[in-house]
């Protein structure tokens, strides 16, 4: 009699070895190499190396062209051999693609084990994670307690400092929650904080069920009214003139509220113990701090308290009580490609220096501009003032490669056809600017139109300097503050710091924002309109990111005037 139809070969294993052995010897392909894979899988089980080497083997032979699964079946057979080094090198020569779905669920249980076996707990974790997502039923319950099993034993310390861009976000769920649930030494209070917050961030997490005895109602977040704001600044130190501005910012804004204000200097502080200072203080909300390793730093200490950085670290956690402002020139950059986008333009020319902010904030502008085109935007980098205009002409002559969404490609053959640069965006200081701009117009020609031509911040230059005519028409973006923004404000800086210079300037209205805002922040998070400030008009996006809409302007015989709206 034939044999029944072979379920999957990566199905439980219900039988024993010899049982599936029969089966095979008696079906017909390819149910035959179905019955064998679970010969193999079983003797394994059993701890039969000699029967898995056999039919494996076997399969060899008459199955060749079965290489990923035979591939698979190797790299369990190392395992059980005790070599998870060797178990893992065979899995890595793996094409996974060509796996079916239980040959991927098969596989990264595979490595977790491997991992385990390796004390690798961690990456352990993060291959059950993945496996999670492609199980169902009753394999979920036992993958997750898998999971929880490998995390349980890992100190607080080292589930934090996993946590980062480069995990999925239900990894990152995993080692927030063990951070939390690991910790000996949390106030109540502090732990059910933590716990609802993490319950609001991730709703639909497996490891809610590792979260007995927390309500279940998410975080809902009011406007906040704290009435002890803890501030964490850089107060001594190489950023201190810095932080005096936008300390003195926080302070204007400050005038006539209610609520406490205390200032805690970062410069060469542990975050751990200025944290424990700042609950000891009863501060009941964090603004601060400014430098991204510190943000990272109390991120990973997870604060029983709202908190306003005054920077955007490169992983943010999504949590409701989490937000980040800051006054990136990435930030500006993504704001020009939009800018330009609305303008009309279709192929910019992005014309940077060739150093890191140069190609950080190039790189920035060409993937917002990507994003939003589905085009590459032009990227060009100038080396310096003496080779100007040979950089100049290579620049105009260049095309843009067709690229894969969101992979900006590189100068080089103009092999596709393109649209012809209808723009510029230079990132470039002031001094780069008056030096550079006038070389586009030698170049193209002197009779023709100028290019429109865009800038940002750093390009600013006073109304009170000397007309320079080589500047007239271009187009620079920059805080309201900057351009006569609330003159009574700054009549009163003026008074107060008639010395102040435009960078001190613009951090004080990053302080003076930074506090005034925190009210609005929930609402701004929800999707509340634009907020008008001093740094630009503000919008908060899902994850808490503060993100500034600037004002245009356009240069004219030596002011900035509007016209680039």
């Amino acid at each position: 009699m034939a044999p029944p139809p072979a379920p999957d070969m990566f199905s439980i294993i219900d039988r024993p070895a010899d049982q599936y052995q029969t089966l095979a010897e008696r079906a017909a392909e390819p149910d035959a190499f179905s019955w064998r894979v679970l010969t193999i899988r079983a003797a394994l089980q059993q701890g039969d190396t000699a029967t898995a080497g056999q039919q494996l083997e076997v399969l060899r032979r008459t199955s060749p062209q079965q290489q990923s699964t035979l591939g698979l079946l190797e790299a369990a057979l190392v395992l059980t051999q005790d070599n998870p080094a060797g178990a893992l090198q065979q899995l890595a020569t793996l094409d996974r693609t060509r796996l079916s779905r239980g040959g991927n669920i098969y596989y990264l249980l595979l490595q977790a084990n491997a991992l385990e076996r390796q004390r690798q707990p961690l990456e352990a974790a993060k291959a059950l994670v993945e496996r999670q997502e492609l199980l169902g039923g009753g394999d979920r319950d036992s993958n997750r307690e898998h999971i929880h099993r490998l995390l349980q034993p890992l100190s607080p310390l080292s589930l934090r400092q996993a946590q980062g861009p480069g995990n999925s976000a239900q990894a990152n769920g995993w080692f927030r929650l063990m951070a939390i649930l690991n910790s000996d030494n949390l106030q109540p209070g502090q732990r059910q904080w933590q716990l609802q917050s993490w319950r609001t961030a991730y709703p639909d997490h497996p490891g809610q069920a590792y979260v007995v005895g927390t309500p279940t109602e998410p975080v809902v977040i009011s406007a906040y009214q704290p009435a002890h704001i803890a501030v964490l600044l850089p107060l001594s130190g190489r950023l201190a003139e810095q932080a005096d501005a936008i300390r003195n910012g926080i302070l204007s804004a400050h005038q006539g509220q209610a609520s406490r204000l205390s200032f805690f200097d970062t410069n060469g502080r542990d975050m751990a113990n200025l944290y424990h200072q700042v609950q000891q203080a009863g501060a009941d909300f964090i603004l601060g701090p400014l430098l991204k390793e510190d943000v990272d730093a109390l991120t990973e200490l997870d604060p029983a308290m709202p908190v306003l950085a005054l920077n955007v670290p490169a992983y943010q956690p999504g949590l409701p009580h989490l937000y980040y402002f800051s006054l990136s020139p990435e930030a500006e950059a993504a704001e020009a490609a939009r800018h330009m986008w609305d303008q009309g333009h279709r192929q910019p020319l992005v014309f940077a220096p060739n150093n890191e902010l140069g190609r950080r904030v190039a790189t920035e502008f060409g993937q917002r501009w990507q994003q939003q085109s589905g085009q590459a935007a032009i990227l060009a980098y100038f080396a310096g003032q003496s080779s100007i205009e040979s950089d100049v002409r290579r620049a105009l002559a260049s095309s843009p490669r067709p690229a894969a969404a969101g992979v900006i490609q590189p100068l080089g053959d103009t092999g596709w056809a393109a649209q012809p640069i209808d723009s510029v965006f230079m990132v470039t200081n002031a001094t780069e600017t008056r030096v550079i701009l006038p070389y586009f117009d030698f170049v193209r020609d002197s009779r023709a139109a100028r290019l429109p031509t865009y800038v940002t911040s750093r390009s600013y230059v006073p109304d009170d300097d000397a007309p320079m005519s080589e500047l007239n028409g271009l187009q620079l973006a920059d805080m309201p503050w900057i351009f006569d923004g609330a003159p009574q404000l700054r009549q009163e800086v003026a008074t107060l710091w008639p010395n102040a210079g435009i960078t001190w300037q613009r951090l004080f209205a990053f302080g003076y924002d930074a506090l005034t805002l925190i009210p609005q922040l929930s609402q701004m998070r929800e999707g509340a309109p634009p907020v008008p400030a001093l740094t630009g008009e503000l919008t908060a996006s899902p994850q808490g990111v503060l993100q500034r809409r600037l004002q245009w302007m356009e240069y004219r015989n030596g002011a900035w005037l509007p016209g680039g709206q």
